[in-house]
């Protein structure tokens, strides 16, 4: 009886304690759609990484409603993503002055916070809420400048030439773009993050050349994309970056296999291991490049990131015409040739004490011997859009967000061959009708005969 009793009160605790983890609330969660689009991608988490430390907090003045578990649905992956990340909701109308501080209209939003700075989202996918993480990290209160008033690539410039397309993705990232016209400013703003000499097309006065050279000198960080051909009084610069331009244009012999229509499109499949192209794994389109060398005696330390294949060569004559072959006695230069560059150089390397002033990390710069796969015509073709933004990230010191272009789910839509696309409006146009149709036909005459 004893044991019986001993067994009994056993098997009631045993009970118990079965009936209270039951009575919890346990969740597992697997992601097995294609390119895990339900989980936060690899950009995104390098994106809350690179933040300060603290809290990021998503404020969403919603009004209760079903509305709520759809925004909380979206923004889950975040949450589960890192626990410096949270949610919570707000009623507008229990708080009206934060509304109207926000500029929150009647349909809600949600506000995202951290170390200060805040942004508003009205979108709510990855891309939208991984670019405002990105406008949220110091980096972006600072500008990259660009030089105007020689025929250079604009910032807001909207034809194919123009750089607008550009502007918009370096905003969705977080850094502000400006053009500034040295003659009218009368000096390089002291916010500058990166200065951007986009290819001009007339001389800059030595005035203006002296105050680019300074802001060299004194530690700031420049991105030089140039074409082949005429400097345009920039020639001391790049003696001070170390370097000269090689004089031509890069071609490829099997230009038609490759279908570019061009022996002048430079095409980039392979890269040097930098941080610039450290992510990068997407062919590059470069129109009409032309070649850098880097100098023997030089601060800066030298790494190559974009290079030729060997079958191309530097062509010095004209690409007018015929056929064009390669003539090393007129000056032709076999590949592989660097037309990229990376240089970074230390602080004490600088010329005069204004350096102490500017950031302690090693002064850098891009030097691109190519302005055309930047611009709005060609910015969208291939991975210039990704090579573009990691060299604006890297000049900028944002290591950790080079890269973070959210990539698109493989599976989000569907391409076919025209004619296999007729062959599949033939079956549901003509053929599943006709079958269903001749179904009920049959249908019906078995009926009768019975």
């Amino acid at each position: 009886m004893r044991l019986t009793s001993y067994l009994t009160m056993l098997l009631i605790v045993v009970v118990a304690v079965l009936a209270g983890w039951l009575s919890q609330r346990y969740t597992v969660s697997a992601d097995w759609t294609a390119g895990n689009r339900n989980s936060l991608t690899q950009a995104s988490r390098r994106v809350i990484a690179a933040l300060d430390d603290g809290p990021i907090d998503f404020k969403a003045y919603i009004y209760p409603g079903p509305r709520r578990h759809e925004i909380r649905q979206r923004l889950a992956r975040y949450t589960r993503a890192s626990e410096r990340v949270h949610l919570r909701f707000l009623d507008p109308g229990q708080h009206p002055n934060e509304v109207r501080k926000l500029g929150i209209d009647r349909d809600g939003a949600v506000v995202v916070e951290h170390a200060g700075r805040r942004q508003t989202l009205t979108e709510y996918s990855e891309a939208a809420v991984t670019n405002a993480l990105q406008r949220l990290s110091p980096g972006g209160t600072r500008w990259i400048v660009f030089i105007a008033g020689h025929g250079e690539r604009a910032p807001k410039a909207k034809a194919t030439a123009g750089y607008r397309r550009l502007a918009n993705a370096l905003s969705d990232q977080g850094l502000k773009t400006r053009p500034v016209n040295l003659v009218e400013n009368g000096a390089i703003p002291d916010n500058t993050a990166v200065l951007v000499i986009a290819s001009p097309q007339s001389d800059l006065l030595p005035g203006e050349v002296n105050m680019i050279r300074d802001y060299v000198r004194n530690g700031g960080n420049i991105l030089w994309a140039d074409d082949p051909g005429q400097r345009y009084g920039l020639t001391p610069l790049a003696q001070d970056l170390g370097l000269h331009w090689l004089s031509g244009t890069l071609v490829y012999p099997d230009y038609r296999k490759l279908g570019t229509g061009n022996p002048a499109m430079a095409l980039v499949a392979n890269y040097p291991k930098t941080p610039i192209t450290a992510h990068l794994n997407q062919i590059t389109l470069f129109p009409f490049a032309g070649a850098l060398a880097p100098l023997d005696k030089s601060q800066w330390q030298h790494q190559t990131f974009l290079r030729s294949p060997g079958r191309s060569w530097l062509e010095t004559g004209s690409l007018e015409g015929g056929s064009i072959t390669f003539q090393p006695d007129r000056g032709d230069r076999p590949g592989p040739l660097t037309f990229g560059l990376a240089e970074t150089r230390s602080p004490q390397s600088t010329d005069t004490a204004a350096a102490s002033d500017r950031d302690t990390a090693s002064q850098r710069a891009v030097i691109v011997a190519d302005s055309d796969f930047m611009d709005n015509g060609h910015i969208g073709q291939l991975g210039n859009r990704a090579l573009a933004l990691a060299m604006f990230q890297w000049l900028a010191g944002r290591d950790a967000q080079i890269a973070v272009d959210v990539p698109k789910a493989p599976d989000d839509h569907l391409q076919m061959a025209p004619a296999r696309l007729q062959t599949l409006g033939w079956v549901f146009i003509a053929g599943l009708p006709g079958v269903l149709c001749v179904f009920g036909l049959g249908r019906w005459w078995w009926r009768r005969r019975r």
